[in-house]
């Protein structure tokens, strides 16, 4: 095959189990369905952490937070750029001769280094389509990335493989819209009914989670927000939820139509993902901070184009298997000392060929609190561990996928609660992974309430120690 275009559709804050084709039957988004229908589907796909700006350096240089170095999104942890000493995906596709171009959102620390355009990030109108709804700068900026990213693909030669991004932010918009609907209030009634909650929505052991789970409504100032809400309240917030995925599905519709009206659209390959998930009302949580729950951990992943075998692949994949993925399909030698591997096989042959696990990392998302934790997802369970006070979390997501009942405690899984102990301690030395060496922050006034996020009042550590 000669070398494949490539276009890559990324979404934020798009969990995997909010698409229809990972099952969900309450939302229609009819043009990720066109590539979801013709390509592979990658069922357990994990972030290398569920935080936007650590997340995306990951992804554009196959390398994990710890090793970018950019652990947070900023603020009060400031960051600094990604080394130049580490390749990124846009060198790499460069210097290959490929032509490369991104367009939307960026918070990539230097990750997006070596596309050759970067468009600013700006906005274009857009009327909103009901009160309930608003729209806010992710919807505004979406419009002008696809109406830019639309231009680029009709008016760009097809003389030249190209390499194209089309980072678009929604469902992201639902953080404005928590901002909106914060604390006790009544909500705009939306067409159409609403979601149910899903069965996961209450958490009954909370008392046994790890203290920066237990406490999210402290560190994360849109769980603050959301503390007090009381059921319709989060049948509401899916509601808006669904409605800023529909959102991104009319924008990547047009890219799709655009892409398919060019002459070397046969020989394009299309990636769609996301950076990390939402919690989507899962454990009485919103949006995505500190926890490592399947909904924030585990996104789409979606390929499709020529010398694909469409279907469904069950393998554990990462996040940092994308770079060393697309540099095998176009013949580009990857860097040395990737974590990640080809997905090559799993894609054209459906060979699954997984991982033994995968890991996720989390550090702090302002520095207002500091929480490091680690997530290993084996093919059965999931185990987590903080620094403060050396909390943990077992799951077996066979028998529990809704992670509702931690097993570190549990006599028959003490065996299994060792070894992956042991996973994880491997994996900190052969990756260099500090995280033993870390340390945790967080004031005692955001310990002191009592267990319950609905026992929450006032502010988060962020609106507050600045």
């Amino acid at each position: 095959m000669s070398r494949p275009n490539i276009l890559i559709v990324m979404a934020d804050q798009l969990a995997w189990k909010a698409l229809p084709a990972y099952g969900d039957s309450f939302l229609a988004t009819p043009h990720i369905d066109r590539i979801a229908n013709r390509g592979v589907r990658f069922d357990r796909c994990y972030t290398s952490c569920p935080l936007c700006q650590p997340a995306r350096p990951s992804l554009w240089t196959g390398r994990f937070p710890h090793e970018t170095g950019v652990l947070s999104n900023g603020r009060n942890f400031p960051v600094e750029p990604v080394s130049a000493a580490i390749p990124t995906l846009g060198e790499l596709f460069t210097a290959a001769g490929y032509r490369t171009a991104h367009f939307g959102k960026q918070h990539d620390m230097g990750g997006l280094r070596g596309f050759a355009h970067i468009e600013p990030q700006k906005e274009a109108e857009v009327e909103p389509e009901h009160p309930a709804w608003p729209v806010h700068y992710d919807t505004r900026r979406d419009r002008y990335t696809r109406l830019r990213t639309v231009e680029w693909l009709r008016e760009t030669p097809a003389d030249q493989p190209f390499l194209l991004v089309a980072d678009l932010q929604n469902p992201h918009d639902i953080c404005s819209w928590i901002g909106v609907n914060q604390g006790e209030h009544t909500d705009i009634a939306p067409p159409g009914g609403l979601p149910p909650l899903p069965a996961n929505f209450a958490t009954g052991d909370l008392a046994q989670r790890p203290l920066p789970v237990q406490y999210i409504c402290c560190s994360h100032n849109r769980m603050s927000q959301a503390a007090v809400w009381n059921e319709e309240n989060y049948r509401h917030y899916l509601a808006a939820y669904y409605h800023y995925c529909r959102r991104l599905d009319g924008e990547v519709g047009h890219i799709l139509d655009a892409l398919e009206a060019r002459a070397d659209a046969a020989g394009t390959l299309v990636f769609f993902l996301s950076d990390h998930g939402d919690n989507m009302t899962s454990h009485r949580l919103v949006t995505k901070q500190v926890s490592f729950y399947e909904e924030t951990t585990r996104v789409p992943f979606l390929a499709a184009g020529p010398g694909l075998e469409p279907g469904s692949r069950s393998a554990l994949v990462s996040h940092l298997d994308l770079l060393p993925t697309l540099c095998d399909l176009a013949g580009i030698e990857p860097p040395a000392g990737l974590w990640g591997q080809s997905l090559r096989p799993l894609l054209e042959h459906g060979k699954d060929e997984s991982h033994p696990y995968v890991v996720s990392e989390w550090h702090t998302e302002w520095g207002f609190t500091i929480s490091p934790g680690r997530m290993v997802r084996s093919e059965r369970y999931k185990y987590t561990r903080y620094i403060e006070d050396g909390g943990e979390e077992l799951y077996d997501l066979q028998a529990d996928p809704g992670e509702t009942r931690t097993l570190v405690r549990d006599p028959g899984h003490q065996e299994i609660l060792a070894e992956h102990r042991a996973i994880l301690d491997r994996h900190l030395q052969e990756t260099a992974d500090p995280f033993i060496s870390l340390t945790w922050k967080a004031d005692s006034r955001w310990r002191s309430h009592p267990v319950g996020y609905p026992n929450h009042r006032g502010p988060a550590a962020p609106m507050v120690e600045e």
